[in-house]
């Protein structure tokens, strides 16, 4: 596209181009590479992979770190990073070569003799793990070899929570937890909770005896509730760098002197928490950046202790008649359940996440209805519940309502609260069944394509001499590969004030823009500002982005 201002408009241009990137260095995994690159303050990077001196593939990315997939073992590529600017310039290459390894490093596995799941069969998750998340939010299926996790609202946190405890050892390390996973990449953080019960979700206060690892942009984190004991001790908190769909391996390590944090092998965070218990169910939780739709790859996950088996567990998702606890002598609305999952159970369990609405809330005073019965539920971890947090209830079915005989519906389903409110975040069966159980039906999900930066307008209206002043941000810092940007126009009004194209060497990347509209050419009142970009690929759409202005 071409430059255009109208003499009312100023649009900065750039001056030098970007310097090249340095410390380029590439790590080998089983068919990919990993490349990284201290981050040179671009708008981006330009990537390209080469074998036999032929182009493979380019990828435009806002990150300093790629993982590149789907290469040939013992096979040697040539990678360039290329640093771009706000406008397409490109510095020189910064080269280095790779050769995808054959045969993985399974040494951090080794500890690993609790617990260990790689995800290869997706049918048999429920027999290992409880997925929480709000429904018709969080999805999983399998994918690049592993589980792959679609959060589709933007602002949900899925949870595996595994059905056997870690257990620790009397000396020495121990514990040790571990997760290879891409969640804690640019705007998506990564928690691993430790609880003395079988809770699904924590938050947004710990309950008692819990402990809470938190790994995201800042850093790695350890939080524990106020009964947790604590010893002397810190270290210095490490931010790492990573890159958009990047997996890496996450560990946590117990030990009589604190809890460390690892990232492929280093440390990047230490907490002096000395939890007081032997035993402790583990929670991995995974959330996207905030407001977008995301994908999360979860390629192993596991932890020390005596083995523990699979369970013969298969989960039924319950909807409520109403999400809202009643109470006692509420009328409930005439809506229930099939009781046809629980004919021939061995055994079942009603399970819920509930949310503290009210300050007053006594959890020993919920019990769940099922048809005429009531039955009062036990908190996986004893305590009180602030508002605003959560917890998980739970009760034990009798064996009444397992046998061929009896009503086809247990109506209606609701959860009762004796004092306080309460609401159901998620509410299932867990059956034990004397057989096979059935298998975990997975999502049909597909990795995330390449996409176009979102414009965002940020209006300063600034009072120097009178000026409106537009900081224009394109933006794709949270898509593993972004699509090339040919430029963006603001419209004003309807007409078209400015346009600037940021494709001097080759596609742009995005960045941040200052477009000033000078003193006295806006009149007095309400006006809308239009900014669209367009991709390189001309079959795409531009995506536009539109602000009111009000010029007093």
């Amino acid at each position: 596209m071409d430059r255009f201002t109208n003499r009312n408009v100023l649009v900065p241009q750039p001056i030098d181009g970007p310097t090249t990137p340095s410390d380029l260095r590439v790590t080998s995994e089983v068919g990919a590479l990993r490349a990284d690159w201290a981050d040179a303050g671009a708008s981006g990077y330009e990537v390209t992979w080469r074998h036999g001196g032929e182009l493979d593939h380019t990828m435009l990315t806002i990150q300093p770190e790629v993982w590149l997939g789907g290469l040939r073992a013992g096979v040697s590529y040539s990678i360039e990073v290329r640093a771009v600017d706000a406008y397409g310039k490109r510095s020189n290459p910064a080269e280095t070569t790779g050769m995808p390894s054959a045969t993985p490093d399974n040494s951090w596995k080794k500890p690993l003799t609790g617990l260990f799941d790689d995800f290869s069969d997706v049918a048999t998750l429920t027999r290992r793990w409880h997925l929480a998340g709000y429904q018709g939010c969080v999805d999983a299926g399998s994918g690049g070899g592993g589980l792959l996790i679609g959060l589709e609202c933007g602002a949900d946190q899925a949870v595996l929570r595994a059905r056997s405890r870690i257990e620790l050892a009397s000396n020495g390390e121990l514990g040790r937890i571990a997760v290879v996973t891409d969640a804690a990449g640019p705007g998506g953080q990564l928690t691993v909770d430790l609880s003395p019960g079988p809770v699904d979700r924590v938050g947004p206060t710990l309950p008692s005896g819990s402990v809470q690892i938190v790994v995201d942009d800042q850093g790695a984190r350890v939080l524990a509730a106020d009964d947790v004991p604590r010893v002397p001790g810190t270290h210095p908190a490490v931010a790492v760098p990573r890159g958009v769909g990047v997996p890496h391996l996450f560990e946590v390590v117990l030990r009589a002197d604190g809890i460390t944090v690892l990232e492929d092998g280093q440390e990047i965070g230490f907490g002096g928490v000395v939890p007081s218990w032997t035993s402790a169910y583990v929670l991995y939780g995974f959330q996207g950046p905030a407001g977008l739709k995301s994908r999360v790859f979860v390629d192993a996950a596991g932890f020390s202790g005596p083995p523990s088996p699979a369970s013969p567990v298969s989960e039924v998702s319950l909807v409520p008649a109403t999400v809202r606890a009643l109470g006692p002598a509420d009328l409930a609305p005439g809506i229930g359940i099939s009781r046809k999952p629980l004919i021939g159970a061995a055994s079942a369990r009603y399970v819920a996440t509930v949310r503290a609405d009210s300050a007053d809330l006594d959890p020993a005073g919920l019990s769940v209805q099922l048809g005429a019965s009531r039955y009062p539920v036990v908190q996986a971890v004893p305590g009180p519940v602030p508002a605003g947090s959560v917890t998980t209830v739970y009760a034990d079915l009798p064996v009444s309502l397992f046998g061929a005989d009896g009503p086809d519906q247990l109506s209606p389903y609701v959860l009762r609260s004796d004092r306080g409110q309460a609401t159901i975040l998620e509410s299932y069966l867990e059956i034990h069944s004397t057989g096979t159980p059935p298998g975990f039906a997975g999502a049909a999900l597909q990795a995330a394509p390449p996409v176009s930066q979102v414009p965002l307008v940020k209006v300063d209206s600034s009072q120097d001499g009178g000026r409106l002043v537009l900081d224009v941000t394109l933006d794709g810092r949270y898509s593993r590969e972004v699509t090339g940007v040919a430029g963006f126009e603001v419209w004003l009004d309807g007409q078209l004030a400015a346009g600037q194209p940021t494709d001097t060497n080759g596609p742009g990347l995005g960045g941040r823009y200052t477009v000033v509209f000078s003193a006295g050419s806006l009149s007095p009142g309400k006006h809308t500002v239009d900014v669209r970009e367009y991709p390189v690929d001309g079959s795409l759409a531009p995506v536009s982005t539109l602000k009111d202005v009000t010029v007093t």
